[in-house]
């Protein structure tokens, strides 16, 4: 009797506890309700890596230029295999008139339209093999490998322009955002000063500068104006990337303060040394001198025959011409053909073949200087792009210190505003000093990094480590005032 109430007690237990474990669980899905609807809802947060990669996977320029590298391979593999296999079949049937008798004599009339006429059929194959072409087919196969580089490239540059694109997007959204959160603080305190003035106004106090009001009235228009532009410029920059990612839904840039990338410059003179080896217009430009060669060792050739093997079968039957019966005595109507011989071919065109070479030398030629001219172009490109580069550096040294110094002034005139130890305009002084120190600060980081960009852009490589483009973080709430 005492075993049987233990354990009905321990089922009565073990009963409870089921209950409660149960009752845990919902309490914890309910409680975690919440926080997963407001994920569902957040937008999501993407680093500058994921706008590239969406990009690429979006953009039709890439998608096109992978078809024209396609196209590009199937013109070498032509000229790679064709040559060798041009040869033509022919197949005819038709009716013609029968003919009966032995060589040399008939009882059919020789009015062709007085004899009985019957089908006939012919097939013939013929062609040529090249056996030496004197440079003919090899200059084709260098001109197409010439193309496929080219085409290779062209991807490339579509490429590095499409990235350079994204950045540029994406630092601006960067730019807009961190202005507009800058506005937000200092928006409130000026409103709170305008609304303190103009109660003291109302209230007829004598110590009161009815001036102070539009001093505070002009710097909030100011501002208002500001957060607009900054609001109009992160609008087009969300434009932007979506249009390149192609990402329609909610998103949200990762959670970053600006910050410059992490670089150290070199000399512009090695970013050119660079550039010879990786810029993609520079390679194409010299895939298309090694094609223009291709074709005055083509067009040269041509003064010389195309040495080749031909081949030749066929066959003529017509049932109705049967009577013949001498078989060494050749019958057009039923006869086989099959034959090869040695066969050297000369183009006579000796004149216009001159003007071909000498127009396919002054291509070349003229390609050759198109090199040297985009050569320059590049290097005052990079250039460009390094003293921009290096005068942003110094603009975001400096723009740091005017940052820190203004900030303290903006604290103490605040505090001392708040506590009525300063006038309004000292706090106007300071707040535009703050703000104007602080954007001119965000700014120069912006251009910091979008001079990193164009570089990576005129050198055609990577100049900057791949680490450093993709800064992801949770920061908390900005402490600044």
């Amino acid at each position: 009797m005492d075993a049987s109430a233990a354990r009905a007690a321990r089922a009565a237990r073990d009963a409870r506890a089921a209950r409660d474990a149960r009752a845990v669980c919902c309490l914890v899905i309910l409680a975690a309700l919440p926080h997963w609807a407001a994920a569902q809802d957040a937008p999501r947060r993407m680093s500058l890596s994921d706008f590239e990669h969406a990009a690429e996977r979006r953009n039709p320029g890439i998608r096109a230029a992978a078809h024209v590298v396609e196209a590009a391979e199937a013109r070498l593999d032509e000229a790679t295999i064709s040559p060798f296999f041009q040869f033509t079949a022919r197949a005819v049937t038709g009716l013609a008139p029968n003919a009966r008798g032995v060589p040399g004599f008939t009882q059919d009339s020789q009015v062709p339209t007085d004899q009985p006429w019957g089908p006939f059929v012919s097939g013939s194959i013929q062609g040529a093999i090249p056996l030496y072409t004197f440079g003919k087919i090899s200059a084709a196969r260098d001109a197409a490998r010439s193309g496929v580089t080219i085409a290779q490239l062209g991807g490339k540059r579509v490429r590095s322009q499409l990235r350079f694109d994204v950045r540029r997007a994406y630092f601006a959204l960067q730019l807009a955002l961190d202005t507009l959160q800058m506005i937000s603080e200092g928006r409130g305190k000026l409103e709170r000063a305008v609304q303190r003035v103009q109660d003291s106004i109302d209230a007829a106090e004598p110590e009161v500068d009815e001036f102070d009001l539009y001093r505070l009235h002009a710097a909030l228009s100011e501002v208002q104006a500001r957060a607009a532009e900054a609001a109009s410029v992160a609008t087009s920059a969300r434009a932007a990337l979506r249009l390149l990612s192609g990402i329609e839904e909610g998103f949200a840039i990762s959670d970053c303060p600006t910050e410059v990338i992490a670089f150290e410059p070199g000399q512009a003179l090695g970013y050119q040394e660079q550039a010879e080896a990786h810029r993609p217009e520079l390679g194409m430009l010299a895939a298309a001198r090694d094609a223009r060669r291709a074709d005055v060792q083509a067009q040269r050739g041509r003064y010389f025959p195309d040495l080749v093997l031909a081949l030749q079968a066929s066959r003529t039957t017509t049932p109705g011409r049967t009577d013949q019966s001498d078989p060494f005595i050749p019958d057009p109507a039923n006869i086989s053909l099959l034959g090869a011989a040695l066969v050297a071919e000369w183009e006579l065109d000796l004149w216009g073949n001159a003007s071909r070479v000498r127009g396919a030398e002054s291509r070349l030629a003229q390609t050759e200087a198109q090199t040297g001219q985009v050569r320059d172009g590049v290097a005052l490109e990079i250039a460009a792009a390094h003293a921009s580069l290096l005068e942003s550096r110094e603009r975001v040294r400096a723009w740091e210190t005017g940052h820190q110094q203004t900030r303290r002034w903006f604290i103490a005139a605040a505090q001392g505003y708040e506590v009525g130890a300063r006038e309004p305009k000292d706090l106007i002084d300071a707040l535009k000093a703050y703000f104007s120190a602080r954007f001119s600060h965000l700014q120069a980081m912006h251009d910091h990094n979008v001079a990193v960009a164009k570089l990576e852009l005129s050198v055609g490589a990577p100049v900057a480590p791949a680490a450093a483009w993709n800064q992801t973080c949770d920061v908390p709430e900005d402490s600044e005032p």
